[in-house]
């Protein structure tokens, strides 16, 4: 049997966002929940099962910033290509960049 742990969240919906947002809507609603569920500001003796969620979302929501503030993960996340396994800074997201800025160039000499 599948599970999803394998598939990566949507992370324009963790962060409660659409694929056209600003920069400066990403660093707000980053700062808006990373605030509201840090694990720090969530402990309340007693309640360990809140803290728990509370590091998860917490986690979910740093990841998905870290993926959509960088320009290159960001391409390749949208182009469906990112993959958080290996997320070594190998270049392949300058590469993709420039291939759509030539494939954008070479589209507007055509016509």
């Amino acid at each position: 049997m599948a599970t999803n742990e394998n598939k990566s969240p949507d992370f324009y919906a963790v962060l409660g966002l659409t694929k056209d947002c600003s920069d400066l809507q990403l660093k707000s609603a980053y700062k808006k929940l990373a605030l509201r569920w840090h694990p720090d500001r969530c402990a309340a003796p007693g309640n360990s099962k809140y803290v728990e969620e509370a590091k998860k979302k917490f986690q979910s929501v740093q990841e998905a910033y870290s993926v959509l503030s960088d320009k290159n993960k960001r391409f390749m996340y949208d182009f469906g290509v990112y993959d958080s396994n290996d997320d070594d800074d190998n270049g392949m997201g300058d590469f993709l960049n420039e291939m759509a800025a030539m494939m954008s160039q070479n589209k507007s000499n055509i016509f």
